[in-house]
């Protein structure tokens, strides 16, 4: 009989980063399967702007060079912006939606019906991603703390708006009514994963950096001479593009967290999970 993992009800800390490994275990072949179906074209897609972007922003004798047009920068950089929220739309998109199929037909999930849903979500969730980096972006440009302080219920407001069929708006201000009180835990549960996950990411990581301080070090006197060029070939390129993917990929696990994160205040707040028990004991009784 297939393990059934049970969302709506409360957690620890400890419960929460443990369930979504444990979840990521039990369904990485559906989820993967999914993800291939949705994510696999914007994936690509950013993955190569992601490249030539590093191609240019690393090629120091375009910046020397008088007939040098800062649009050829910018434009691959607006670009490169584009493509990350359409990515973290339909990435977030289609985990929390699978979950929310896994949740209502109890472990079984239709990949057809998961592709509808994740298409039908998929304007919101980008604007949506749009909208947080924004907020966040003007909360560090205040201080540090503020962007911390918004970033925290901000990052719910996907989940909300796939479990709830909220719009943007009434997301972005469910988030901060439902972390109210519960901001500290929320944050820890938070950072513990993003510490986590930035181990994880900084192992992916090392080949890129042992290649840069080894080319720096071979390269050592024409650097010297200010010829920069000569740090970043094909194969830097390469190690951190491989990098930067592994990061995106990565980013899968924070988005199954949040779905836990998002269940676990909602029990607090509202108990949907146990009324909708007593409500099917109920029913079977009757």
């Amino acid at each position: 009989m297939k393990e059934l993992i049970t969302f709506k009800k409360q957690r620890e800390l400890g419960e929460i980063i443990t369930d979504t490994f444990k979840f990521l275990r039990l369904e990485y072949k559906p989820l993967f399967k999914a993800l291939l179906r949705n994510a696999a074209i914007p994936f690509l897609i950013l993955i190569g702007i992601s490249a030539y972007y590093t191609g240019i922003s690393t090629d120091f004798d375009m910046f020397s060079n008088d007939m040098f047009n800062a649009a050829n920068i910018i434009l691959p950089l607006i670009g490169l912006f584009i493509a990350v929220f359409f990515y973290y739309g339909i990435l977030y998109g289609t985990i929390l939606n699978f979950i929310k199929l896994y949740i209502k037909n109890q472990g079984d999930v239709d990949q057809d019906e998961l592709k509808s849903l994740v298409r039908q979500d998929l304007g919101n969730l980008t604007g949506l991603t749009f909208l947080i980096a924004i907020m966040i972006f003007f909360g560090f440009m205040l201080c540090f703390f503020p962007g911390v302080y918004v970033a925290v219920p901000l990052s719910l407001t996907w989940a909300i708006l796939v479990f709830q069929n909220q719009s943007v708006g009434d997301s972005i201000s469910d988030s901060f009514r439902l972390v109210k009180d519960e901001w500290w835990i929320t944050f820890a549960t938070m950072f513990v994963l993003g510490l986590l996950m930035w181990v994880a990411s900084f192992v992916f990581s090392l080949p890129a950096l042992i290649y840069t301080i080894t080319k720096g070090l071979t390269s050592a006197e024409q650097i010297s001479q200010g010829d920069l060029s000569s740090m970043f070939d094909w194969v830097y390129i390469l190690l951190n593009v491989l990098s930067s993917a592994v990061q995106y990929i990565l980013a899968g696990i924070f988005a199954i967290a949040i779905a836990f994160i998002y269940f676990n205040l909602n029990e607090k707040k509202n108990q949907t999970g146990t009324f909708e028990t007593i409500e099917s004991i109920g029913s079977d009784n009757d």
